[in-house]
């Protein structure tokens, strides 16, 4: 008698190398799946980068603070230190609403390339009165083309 195999063990072999191929080829395609999504997300820069925060106080007929920021998107914070209403924002662009004494908020005022900007208030007169600053935005540092 040869030692040859039944064809019932035969079938459950072959049954069991086609299990295990779609196996291989399912575990295949998710790790394929992960890289184009981690590249993706690479070559996006990341998702989830954050603006660059410009920290400023607004008193009054004067803003101060953190009057230059590398190039990128960029969000001003600001505080009411003064004793009446004042708003802050970038000439020709967004412009925070009214914040009350002691009050504050932010405004995202985009993308920025390296240059010079006017901030300014809008409440009527302010600017006349000299508030008016200039948002210096310089080329960004190397920590922040890594992404």
């Amino acid at each position: 008698m040869s030692k040859g195999r039944s064809r019932r063990e035969a079938r459950f072999l072959e049954a069991k190398a086609r299990r295990r191929r779609r196996i291989l080829a399912a575990v295949g395609a998710a790790i394929v799946a992960v890289v184009v999504v981690v590249v993706v997300v690479v070559a996006s820069g990341g998702g989830g980068d954050e603006p660059v925060v410009a920290q400023l106080t607004l008193d009054d007929y004067s803003i101060a603070g953190e009057l230059e920021v590398p190039a990128g998107d960029i969000r001003l914070e600001a505080v009411n230190v003064g004793e009446i209403p004042h708003n802050v924002g970038l000439r020709g662009g967004p412009i925070s609403r009214e914040f009350r004494p002691g009050d504050g908020g932010s405004v995202d005022i985009g993308d920025l390339a390296p240059g010079s900007y006017e901030l300014y208030c809008d409440v009527i007169g302010h600017e006349d009165l000299g508030m008016v600053a200039t948002l210096t935005v310089t080329e960004p540092g190397p920590e922040s083309q890594e992404n």
